[in-house]
């Protein structure tokens, strides 16, 4: 990060932290319809395996995962739409801020959401005092590698502090 993030916004979306356990399940079905297309495909994921993947993690915090939401109309409640978290990798010398889950419903990608929450993170990790972010994604989820080129990451090997 080389400058403080610029806020954006999108029409009807609103971006907010998650509350767990109120936000789980609609979270794991958004997964779920992210998941269903990609190749490989991840494993699914219940209750108990956000318990241990994310709430279990010590750098797990509600206030760095946030949720896009639509609303239709003023008289329905809002859909869940996207969601990402920060994560932080402690290493020996170096703790490192990174893209944790970035999932968007895939009739909602290409509207600027996964934009949005990257925005959000990338606020977050800046008034953190966090200059450099790194992210994981498999090589063969194509589409997901595009993206983030197109915000301007670039691929990097080596430099996890596992």
């Amino acid at each position: 990060l080389s400058a403080p993030p610029v806020a954006k916004n999108a029409s009807n979306v609103a971006i907010r932290t998650i509350e767990v356990p109120r936000d789980l399940p609609t979270w794991l079905q958004l997964r779920d319809r992210v998941i269903a297309g990609l190749q490989p495909t991840p494993r699914p994921w219940t209750t108990a395996n956000f318990q241990v993947e994310m709430l279990a993690k010590p750098w797990w915090r509600a206030d760095r995962c946030w949720i896009a939401e639509v609303r239709e109309s003023a008289h329905e409640s809002p859909t869940m739409i996207g969601s990402v978290t920060l994560a932080e990798r402690v290493g020996d010398q170096v703790s490192v801020p990174v893209v944790h889950w970035l999932i968007v419903d895939p009739t909602w990608r290409r509207h600027g959401i996964g934009r949005l929450l990257m925005n959000q993170l990338e606020q977050a990790a800046w008034e953190a005092g966090h200059r450099e972010l790194q992210l994981e994604t498999h090589a063969g989820w194509t589409a997901a590698v595009a993206f983030y080129q197109s915000i301007g990451y670039a691929p990097v090997r080596g430099l996890s502090p596992r």
